[in-house]
């Protein structure tokens, strides 16, 4: 197998298929996070199987109780594992086909008359797929920080990924109850709860396939870099309280955290607020997400250049700022206003792709700043904490908007995404999730970003004294001078 992760020494710079195959290893686990986490499994939820929102958060919430435990526990297990396949792929090799199998299994609806036993059968299989989830996607986040130590290139590779999860998110967003619902569903089974429900079962099957192919592929075609220190001892505690007096990372962390957040309490309310408020035409709210989405995709490499010129701090203060104006924009739209939501989409597509992009390339460099204070690589721990807080994210996400709901009034039915009557009260508050409190998300993560403290000349100087210690440590022979460059 070829070696496909080598840095040009002269320019730092990753090959071109480098950043594609890596970027190509987040469709799986954007797609099925568009699917399951904030948009369409509410809608399925509550509006195909028939579940309060009450309840179908509550389902989303016991999940996430694991992921308190899973997450950073794969995390440190993918930093320690030695193989001939190195450390975080053997993860992706066999947890690819369950990952894709359990996303099959929680849009299958079981012939179940009781709710209490369609809440467990949704549970379970949640705790499943959530566990497979961060099989998969710990360790491949964890490679980041690993391809390259270029603070530049790290942007670069952030917006690669971004631009394959976004477009995996584009496709699913627009696609995926057309497909259900429309095409499967009334189409060719012309119609009925049962094809309904049927329709997202084939539906998820073919999305379950797409999840698996490209882990595998990512796989088969990029090594990892050697690891160049010896695995510590398994002490989650110490770990633990090591990894958060790691200041920068706390920091970023509370970015990362504040900002999908805001993102994922707008993709749980997003469709029924354009199909519910604004009473835009059957399908419009597909097109909309594609506008969003496709915007987002299209200004990606802008994204990367504007971290590139203004550092990554500047460019998502400014981007996030930007963001939360067109979300409050957004819910000014009055009902049929829906070519006004067709140009506010624009906007929000802006934002949406810096918030998605921006966390992870300051997330990426704070590893360097763990190794210097002490002395041990930790990129499976970093990305297993920043998995179990993206997935904590959207779990309060959908708990808190579901509860809300349920609070006003809110109705659900069993024919998918199709208009329904709601009172004044749960209109309210789906405005209120979709503008006020996004932004206010936003504008406290600024607060923070304004805090953090490595630019591109902190991490330049942090990356020099690592260097200038693995050449002390190379000249009484701890490490050799191959290792010892930066």
């Amino acid at each position: 197998m070829a070696n496909l992760t080598t840095t040009d020494p002269i320019t730092n710079q990753l090959p071109l298929h480098v950043k594609l195959i890596y970027g190509l290893g987040d469709w799986g686990t954007a797609a099925a996070t568009t699917a399951r986490n904030a948009i369409w499994l509410f809608i399925f939820l509550t509006n195909v199987v028939g579940l309060s929102p009450s309840i179908a958060s509550l389902v989303v919430v016991i999940g996430r109780l694991w992921d308190g435990i899973n997450d950073p526990l794969v995390g440190m297990l993918s930093d320690r594992l030695n193989t001939r396949w190195g450390r975080r792929r053997p993860f992706l090799l066999f947890g690819a086909v369950p990952f894709g199998v359990s996303f099959f299994l929680l849009f299958v609806v079981p012939p179940f008359e009781s709710h209490v036993a369609l809440a467990a059968y949704y549970t379970v299989v949640y705790l499943l797929i959530d566990t497979l989830y961060t099989v998969v996607n710990v360790p491949y986040a964890a490679l980041t920080p690993e391809l390259t130590r270029d603070y530049d290139e790290r942007s670069k590779l952030a917006g690669w990924r971004m631009s394959i999860s976004i477009l995996a998110s584009l496709v699913t967003g627009a696609t995926f109850t057309l497909l259900a619902e429309r095409v499967i569903a009334n189409w060719w089974l012309g119609g009925g709860v049962a094809a309904l429900r049927t329709g997202y079962a084939i539906t998820a099957a073919i999305w379950g396939l797409s999840l698996i192919i490209p882990l595998l592929v990512l796989f088969f075609t990029i090594e990892e870099p050697e690891n160049e220190s010896e695995p510590e001892p398994f002490e989650p505690l110490r770990i633990f309280r090591e990894v958060f007096r790691n200041r920068p990372f706390r920091l970023a962390a509370i970015i990362y955290l504040l900002s999908f957040t805001s993102l994922d309490i707008v993709l749980v309310v997003f469709i029924r607020f354009l199909i519910d408020y604004v009473q835009v035409a059957p399908g419009f709210e597909n097109l909309i997400m594609a506008i969003v989405l496709g915007i987002a995709l299209l200004t990606m490499p802008l994204v990367v250049k504007m971290m590139h010129w203004y550092g990554k701090r500047n460019t998502y203060i400014g981007s996030m700022m930007f963001m939360a104006v067109v979300l409050i924009i957004m819910t000014r739209v009055p009902p049929g206003g829906q070519n006004l939501v067709l140009i506010a989409a624009i906007f929000a597509g802006l934002g949406f792709g810096a918030a998605n992009a921006i966390p992870w390339a300051i997330v990426a460099d704070v590893v360097e700043a763990d190794e210097l204070q002490f002395g041990r690589r930790r990129e499976g721990s970093f990305a297993g904490y920043l998995v179990f807080f993206r997935k904590l994210a959207s779990a309060l996400a959908i708990f808190v908007v579901g509860q809300a709901l349920a609070s006003s009034g809110f109705i659900s039915g069993n024919s998918g995404s199709a208009f329904i009557q709601q009172p004044e009260s749960a209109l309210a508050m789906l405005r209120l999730f979709m503008g006020v409190v996004p932004a206010v998300l936003l504008l406290g993560s600024v607060l923070v970003a304004v805090r953090y403290p490595l630019d591109r000349a902190a991490h330049n100087a942090i990356r020099q004294k690592l260097a200038e210690r693995r050449a002390s440590q190379a000249k009484i022979g701890a490490i050799s001078p191959q290792e010892a460059k930066p």
